[in-house]
């Protein structure tokens, strides 16, 4: 199979999921298997030089808006979050950034 098909594989996978994500359903396991899924058909089948890092900095950043939070002039940082975070959430924001990535990459070719 030729790298293009599976980029519009993914890339119809990455919106199907995204549409599922918003408007479709809201089971929290559901979410994460498909979310699963969806990135480990990227790092199978399309993973480029650097994703991972891409990927890890995405969750990274999730995880870090997650926990911070700003009231009465204080920047304040609440790790007991962590464990209530669903899975697919950060790892919605490690995807996000790397199909952006692997589009702006084609975009340049």
């Amino acid at each position: 199979m030729k790298k293009d098909t599976l980029v519009i594989i993914f890339y119809v996978l990455y919106f199907s999921w995204l549409f599922t994500v918003t408007y479709l359903t809201q089971d929290i396991k559901v979410l994460n298997y498909y979310t699963i899924c969806v990135a480990l058909f990227y790092f199978l089948f399309l993973r480029e030089k650097g994703d991972i890092l891409w990927f890890i900095l995405g969750i990274s950043f999730s995880v870090l808006l997650t926990i911070t939070s700003y009231s009465s002039f204080q920047l304040k940082f609440d790790t007991s979050i962590i464990p209530y975070l669903p899975i697919w959430l950060p790892m919605a924001w490690g995807t996000t950034v790397i199909a952006l990535r692997k589009f702006v990459l084609l975009l340049e070719r």
